[in-house]
């Protein structure tokens, strides 16, 4: 089926939902204005529909090859990377402290669409992105004009390297050594990194890589790490690239999905000869350095590219359900053959899918305007608020948008029935492709972890609170509103049970029932998500209302709006009800997960 995406919903969230234009306010973004948004949609749409869209599927049946030690890309993902990043779609708009830059809620609009139309390609801007991201803040003047052209032209791609054989998500046992040099900013590097992604490949001339690793002085764990920017080949002090720097890569993993993205396991020095320049301050008297808090920036980026991806994988697979459903002619209803959209269940399945993946994207797009409030709003108050609002939705974004994502386009193939688990249509390609952002940049369980242990407590809890209290506000000025109070209603009952939830995890966190709090933690993200995407379509609902009064019966928009209110419903109505129950099974607590013999558990 030709590429389809719903550009039109977006257009609602950055012109009618959203205050973007308190974004465009900033001294930063006063280049654009509201009245830029559809041009750059629509140009936007026409590269992911013309160029980008056509080499998803052809990666995907002849994907990454690994032969003679050479990793090579597949064809016509060269081509693309390059005019995505030269013609101003990729790192060069998304890139912090670079004068074109966008403001992220316009280019992860764009991004949104790129992503729907090839999640590989999508993986080597953004990894390029956030290294890039990572040199500004924390690079030399030299580092970056040494490396920040090249990367925001194309001509050059990065990656970040974490994981290693024997140390996954405990990054602090990571076993990567660095030892210095003469020059004070140059280590030599030595260990073995893998699950890298796009960690090698025939795209780019250079990959630049930031290395976590542990100097001879840092200490034990996770403050002891150092980063460190690791060119595949060398660049000089002038910016020319010089000799291969010792990366090698010793294998490629065979994936279940993204399969035109290289994913490496890499080997640094294995000649004693691979060199990495430090980024921040050496380790301190105890041995302390800041190389995860560094990598932690990119991470964090990630993290919510990883639940936006998810979710946009989604859409497009819905997009090709709800195609299919007119398509198709399928049984009888009143003695004639009808399309199978007029089935009852395939009708609900279509707006199940409609709902969720809206809903996600609003709780997504409000992250974004806080990440863009909190960088570059003046109002320094203000910009603290919605810094503490972006920390607390990163983990619902990354966790419940990409766990979402796996049942939404299991869903969309169910709706296609046989021919949907076939590759006659790409909704196979988006189950096997999404799964990977439910255990990319940590798996659900480590992001519930940081929900429950870090977000609900940072700033003395004041933070979570101020989050909970807006979400309260919205419902006790809008409850009662007319074809709106069931779900008004619903809404109020959710929130009491996750405030009902809030303080059952404060006397957790008191009597530190590590058990308990580990055990229910995602459970705890899943209420606080579906109660924060139950929000975000009640308020777009109210602007439908409202649009829908003021428009005539035969206007083109009409069927958006009434589509926006029936989302709105269906979710408080259908979804948002499981808070009811999920609430009552983590204050019953049961134990008997913990309490089963592990014997019992293993299969002999």
């Amino acid at each position: 089926m030709e590429f389809k995406y719903d550009t039109r919903d977006l257009r609602f969230i950055l012109k009618e939902w959203l205050p973007t234009e308190e974004v465009l306010e900033c001294e930063r973004f006063k280049e654009y204005s509201i009245e830029d948004i559809d041009q750059i949609l629509n140009e936007g749409y026409k590269m992911c529909r013309e160029v980008i869209s056509p080499i998803n599927a052809a990666g995907d049946k002849n994907p990454v090859r690994f032969e003679n030690g050479i990793v090579t890309s597949p064809s016509g993902y060269r081509e693309v990377f390059q005019f995505i990043q030269k013609n101003g779609w990729g790192s060069s708009s998304e890139c912090v402290q670079v004068e074109s830059g966008m403001p992220l809620l316009i280019f992860k609009a764009v991004s949104e669409l790129v992503s729907a139309s090839c999640p590989a390609m999508n993986t080597n801007i953004k990894l390029t992105s956030g290294a890039a991201n990572v040199i500004l803040n924390y690079g030399t003047e030299d580092d970056k004009k040494r490396f920040i052209p090249k990367m925001l032209s194309g001509k050059w791609q990065g990656t970040m390297n974490l994981t290693e054989p024997s140390a996954g998500s405990d990054v602090g046992d990571a076993l990567a050594k660095s030892y210095p040099t003469d020059d004070p900013r140059v280590y030599k590097i030595k260990g073995t990194k893998m699950f890298i992604t796009a960690g090698d490949g025939s795209i780019c001339d250079n990959i630049i890589h930031l290395v976590l690793a542990r100097p001879p002085q840092g200490c034990k764990g996770s403050a002891g790490l150092g980063l460190y920017i690791v060119p595949k080949y060398w660049v000089n002090e002038d910016g020319s690239v010089g000799k291969p720097n010792d990366v090698t890569t010793i294998a490629v993993e065979h994936k279940m999905g993204l399969k035109g993205s290289a994913t490496c396991m890499l080997n640094y020095g294995e000649n004693d000869e691979c060199y990495g320049i430090m980024l921040g301050a050496p380790p301190d008297e105890k041995g302390r350095s800041q190389g995860l808090a560094m990598m932690f920036r990119m991470m964090n980026e990630s993290r919510i590219g990883a639940g936006h991806n998810a979710n946009s994988q989604a859409s497009a697979a819905y997009s090709q359900a709800s195609q299919y459903a007119v398509e198709r002619i399928q049984g009888y209803i009143n003695g004639e053959r009808v399309p199978i959209i007029k089935h009852p269940d395939v009708k609900r399945m279509l707006i199940d899918m409609k709902a969720q993946t809206e809903g996600i994207r609003a709780m997504i797009f409000k992250g974004f305007y806080s990440l863009d409030i909190a960088e570059n709003s003046s109002d320094r108050i203000k910009a603290k608020k919605y810094e503490d609002i972006a920390a607390i939705l990163t983990p619902l974004i990354k966790c419940y948008s990409s766990e979402t994502a796996v049942a939404m386009t299991c869903e969309a193939m169910q709706v296609l029935g046989g021919v949907g688990y076939t590759k006659e249509f790409s909704i196979e390609q988006y189950v096997r492709d999404c799964k990977i952002s439910t255990i990319w940049e940590g798996t659900s369980y480590i992001h519930a972890q940081d929900l429950v242990k870090r977000k609900m407590r940072m700033g003395d809890g004041q933070p979570f609170a101020n989050w909970m209290d807006d979400i309260l506000a919205f419902i006790q000025a809008h409850k009662g509103t007319p074809g709106l109070e069931k779900e008004f209603i619903n809404l109020e009952k959710a929130y009491h049970c996750m405030d009902g939830v809030k303080k059952l995890y404060d006397t957790w966190q008191l009597n530190k029932m590590e058990e308990l709090i580990g055990l229910y933690a995602i459970r705890t993200l899943f209420i606080c998500s579906q109660v924060m995407v139950a929000e975000c379509l009640l308020e777009q609902a109210l602007i439908a209302q409202k649009q829908i009064a003021q428009l005539s019966p035969d206007h083109f928009d009409i069927t958006f709006y009434k589509g926006k209110i029936a989302s709105a419903k269906y979710y408080a109505n259908n979804i948002l009800p499981n808070v009811f129950i999920t609430s009552e099974i983590i204050k019953d607590a049961d134990l008997s997960s913990q309490e089963c013999p592990e014997e019992s558990l293993i299969v002999n």
